[in-house]
């Protein structure tokens, strides 16, 4: 007799899943860049080349720097540097500078607002790591069968959820890397253990660190994966210019050190070669570059997850038409008999009840006769639900 096939949840996760942890909103990242302190060299000196180059460049007024369009600022420098084109009198070279320097303000932008909004609020974060644990126990039942009684078959025909992720913030990882630390306790190298799976080629930056695994490893080890795809990247992620293999810690938000002081591949230097680390985000623009190869496999990942899904989830997303790319591929990818869940929120005012009605006319229209389920509870009531206890 076949194996059994659990009905499969995919959960999509836009800007609004961070929102009440202290996640920032995109179109306030550049008026929070110019709001840093300047604490050090490095911040100033970046914030100083990006206002320069909005002022002198894009023509924009000095008083009115904050309220320029992200899009705006990396459309042009990407079209230029895919063409090899200068910008004005901006050189490839110097564009590239630019824009490393912009990611390093945007990381420390995010950074801060999450730091903000816990030190006026402790118990911010609460709703991810209850949606974590929640994750992580529904995931450890593979390691379970696994190890038990169930065929090979039915432990690999288990696969009940994914989450894809758009956002760079790194709450949700760490909430389920802690997680798993919490239930697995290891004895021995090969261990059966759960790993934060993002579903591409992955190393620790530090190599004596055990839980940063494929998830290919841990599953030929009897373990389990939480599959986390981030189709943008991730602020605790670092690339090798030389190799392209990717580093991770959930120690730090790498990407804001590593651009004071950056770090050598530590492959790569075995075989002399001084490689440095880089940054891995997608930026938002209307000519986004996804030619790199691990951000590829996660697209492809992508892809397949949405194709096996029975229920789509969508948390704190407003399905925006700028995101084309993740459109076609839900367009293409999604079954017709998928089931639709939209958790969105507003406040209940006038403004905020507008922009809903909007974003539920936005998802009907996209997924057609697909049944579509709207709430505007927002991410903290539905997590609250999810991880209630069930009656016996």
């Amino acid at each position: 007799m076949p194996p059994t096939k659990t009905e499969k949840t995919v959960y999509i996760l836009g800007a609004g899943f961070s929102a009440p942890a202290g996640g920032p909103d995109q179109a306030k990242l550049i008026e929070r860049i110019f709001d840093l302190p300047d604490t050090d060299a490095k911040t100033s000196d970046a914030k100083k080349t990006l206002e320069d180059f909005l002022v002198t460049v894009m023509s924009v007024d000095r008083v009115k720097r904050a309220e320029v369009n992200l899009e705006d600022i990396y459309t042009p420098i990407d079209r230029c540097l895919a063409d090899g084109l200068s910008l004005r009198d901006k050189s490839p070279a110097k564009l590239q500078e630019l824009r490393s320097k912009i990611e390093y303000l945007i990381s420390l932008a995010i950074d801060k607002s999450f730091d903000d909004r816990a030190a006026r609020n402790p118990t911010c974060r609460n709703y991810v790591t209850s949606f974590a644990e929640y994750l992580v126990n529904l995931a450890s039942v593979r390691a379970a069968k696994a190890s038990g009684a169930a065929s090979a078959e039915e432990a690999k025909a288990y696969d009940p959820f994914s989450i894809i992720s758009l956002n760079w913030d790194i709450v949700l990882d760490k909430a389920i890397y802690q997680a798993l630390g919490n239930k697995d306790h290891l004895d021995g190298d090969y261990d059966p253990f759960g790993v934060v799976d993002y579903c591409c080629y992955i190393s620790s930056i530090e190599k004596t660190e055990r839980r940063i695994r494929t998830g290919l490893w841990s599953l030929g080890a009897r373990g389990y994966n939480v599959k986390l795809l981030k189709i943008h990247g991730s602020m605790n992620w670092l690339q090798c210019s030389h190799c392209q293999q990717l580093f991770v810690s959930f120690d730090e938000k790498v990407n804001i050190p590593n651009f004071i002081n950056a770090k050598v591949c530590r492959r790569c230097s075995k075989f002399g070669v001084n490689a440095t680390l880089q940054g891995s985000l997608v930026m938002p623009t209307f000519l986004k570059d996804l030619s790199n190869f691990q951000i590829k496999l996660v697209w492809q990942n992508a892809a397949v997850e949405l194709m096996e899904a029975d229920r789509l989830v969508f948390i704190g997303y407003s399905l925006p038409h700028a995101d084309f790319e993740f459109r076609q591929l839900l367009s293409r990818m999604v079954r017709k008999d998928a089931k639709i869940d939209v958790v969105l929120y507003h406040d209940g005012k006038a403004a905020g009840k507008r922009r809903y009605k909007e974003e539920c006319k936005r998802y009907r229209q996209f997924f057609g006769a697909r049944k579509v389920t709207t709430n505007y509870e927002g991410v903290v009531a539905f997590v609250r639900k999810l991880t209630l206890p069930t009656s016996p």
